[in-house]
Parts: C-alpha cells; sequence; structure tokens
C-alpha cells in the first residue's frame, strides 16, 4: 500500500498543473478531480488511494518533509483529514443504509378468489401505516445495525487504526517514539499492514428492521400478490 518509490512530492500536488488563488478556478480544480487523484489533507503532508466502491486503503504516501509542513499538527490529523474526504465521497453501496425490499414473483397459486382477503390485507397494512405515523417517535420501534467497530495494529505496533461500522477508517494512532525518527516507506508500510488486519477483522453490520420496514415488506408482498393475479386475466 506504500508509494514512496520517489523523494518528491509529485503526488502530492494538487492533481491540477497549477494551484488557484481564485474562487472560479478552485471550482474548476475540483470539478476535474478524479479517483485515481486520491486525497490528501489541507497541508499535502499525506496523500491516500481508495478503492472506489469499498473506500478501502490501496496506497498511501507521505511527503519525505511531512514532519516540517505539519509544524506543530500531528501525523494523525493529516491522516484523519484524508479519510474524512474519502469517507465523504458516498457510493450507491452503503454499508449503513437499508436493504432494498426484494419482493417474490407472486404465488402461482394465487386466483381472482383470493383477491378480496388480498385487498383487505393491504386496508388493515395501510390502517396500521397511518397508526404508525401518528405515533411518538419513542413509542415507535426503529431499524437498528447490530456490529462493532474493529481495531488492529501493524505488526509491531507502531501503527494502529480503528474502523467504524461501516468498514471506514475511523481513527488512527501512531508509537510516538518510533515515529519521531521512522523513514516515510516504514510509514506507509505501516499504515497499510495496520489496515490490512483490521479489514480482515471486520465483519459488516447486521440490518434489523423495525416497523417501518417491516410493514413495507409487508405492503410489497401484498401488491406483489395482486399483480401475479391480475396477470392471470380474468
Amino acid at each position: 500500500m506504500h508509494d514512496a518509490g520517489t523523494d518528491d512530492d509529485e503526488l502530492l500536488a494538487p492533481p491540477t498543473d497549477h494551484i488557484h488563488e481564485d474562487s472560479d478556478s478552485a471550482m474548476d480544480e475540483e470539478s476535474s478531480w478524479d479517483w485515481a487523484h486520491g486525497f490528501t489533507d489541507s497541508r499535502r503532508a499525506v496523500r491516500i488511494w481508495v478503492d472506489e466502491s469499498s473506500r478501502r486503503l490501496q496506497r498511501v504516501k507521505l511527503s519525505p518533509r511531512w514532519r516540517e509542513i505539519l509544524g506543530s499538527r500531528t501525523l494523525e490529523d493529516a491522516f484523519a483529514e484524508a479519510f474524512l474526504l474519502a469517507n465523504a465521497r458516498m457510493t450507491d453501496d452503503d454499508p449503513l443504509s437499508a436493504p432494498r425490499i426484494e419482493v417474490s414473483e407472486g404465488d402461482a397459486d394465487l386466483t381472482w378468489e383470493d383477491q378480496p382477503r388480498i385487498a383487505e390485507q393491504i386496508e388493515r397494512l395501510l390502517e396500521r401505516a397511518v397508526e404508525l405515523q401518528s405515533r411518538q417517535p419513542a413509542d415507535v420501534r426503529w431499524a437498528d445495525l447490530k456490529g462493532e467497530r474493529v481495531s488492529a495494529s501493524s505488526p509491531r505496533g507502531y501503527v494502529r487504526v480503528t474502523l467504524s461500522l461501516a468498514g471506514l477508517t475511523e481513527a488512527m494512532s501512531f508509537d510516538r517514539e518510533w515515529l519521531d525518527e521512522a523513514p516515510v516507506r516504514d510509514i506507509a508500510d505501516a499504515v497499510g499492514a495496520a489496515h490490512s488486519r483490521a479489514y480482515a477483522k471486520y465483519q459488516p453490520p447486521t440490518f434489523i428492521p423495525g416497523e417501518h420496514e417491516e410493514l413495507a415488506q409487508e405492503l410489497a408482498e401484498a401488491h406483489a400478490a395482486l399483480r401475479s393475479i391480475a396477470e392471470k386475466g380474468l
């Protein structure tokens, strides 16, 4: 995951050829951004590259002058800023979102004789929906996520990473004594190793449906049953 083959800051520079001061140029720079550019902190001490769909760390690069660049700020601060930008680039596959409602094709054994029963079922479900909307939030059983944050360290414990419930980098910490003397290649390698270990331990959270989700599923199934009957014709 490291990228320390060169000693210059080429990959830590903005993705455009020039640094612009005016707001219009800044907007042009943002619009030209691409995943291949990665994400950097505001002082460009570090740059990270993440997978576009999973947002898992793929590569790390540190400026050889990162200590000078950061001054009184910490390396944790720089990585936190870069990961904040990376995590904000949401994808369609959000592990913390409610799963899509999946409805069966319908029951082939249903006939028009079943239509009144299903219509009555839908009517009762709609009444439940109205009643559910009228309740106070404290009286509703809401959807929840069952899972745990994950932490892991690099082989010698120099870097520790914590992943959020969604599996995204939430926090990082460094061994201060080691960090004072460590070369950029070793730091990048340790950051990558800690992440690899954390990803290996991570388990996606389990979505626990609440009353709204359960009701939506029942309504979808009932409507699918009606469609199944209607497709058979009169």
